[in-house]
């Protein structure tokens, strides 16, 4: 998946090493927006962390398949979606995703992941996608609340977020659903 159109205003475009300085970008400007809920932020200081994320993703991509997109809305890149992680042998797919703030609201994300869903149940033949999110993030529970996740449970302190931990809902959909 280098480029997939999905509508008229939304493309997701397999994030390359030349998109490292509009990704900082938006991740920079974003910063205060995307703490709440991002961990990695304290990692991104520069273009060149960004660019070694980009690289890190392409060689997961050519070793297991996941992969991370940009979300270009109206030809600007907006946020990530992507499989943050592949289990081949048990078919399962893990989504992970972020916005700006100003593409929020919009259906962006629901669409992309829909996106994602077909994807990896077409193209992987994946039994399982999971989305996992935290608790108290509600606009991103909306995301599988709405393309007809289970909620199958609670991890309780599942993740440091800088000062505190965060429990996430564990959201699953099933191929057969």
């Amino acid at each position: 998946m280098l480029a997939h159109r999905i509508s008229d205003n939304i493309t997701l475009r397999l994030l390359q090493a030349h998109h490292a300085k509009v990704l900082f970008d938006l991740v920079d400007f974003n910063r205060d927006h995307l703490r709440a809920w991002m961990p990695w932020l304290d990692k991104t200081l520069s273009e060149k962390d960004t660019a070694g994320f980009i690289s890190g993703m392409l060689s997961s991509f050519a070793s297991t398949g996941a992969f991370t997109c940009g979300i270009w809305h109206n030809e600007h890149l907006s946020g990530v979606v992507g499989y943050n992680r592949i289990d081949t042998e048990n078919k399962i797919g893990y989504i992970g995703y972020w916005l700006s703030k100003d593409a929020e609201g919009k259906g962006i994300m629901t669409d992309c992941c829909r996106a994602l869903i077909k994807h990896g149940f077409d193209e992987y033949g994946l039994n399982r996608i999971v989305i996992t999110v935290a608790t108290t993030n509600v606009k991103s529970q909306a995301i599988p609340d709405r393309l007809g996740f289970s909620k199958e449970g609670v991890l309780l302190d599942a993740e440091w977020l800088y000062d505190h931990y965060v429990d996430h809902t564990v959201n699953a959909l099933l191929a057969k659903q």
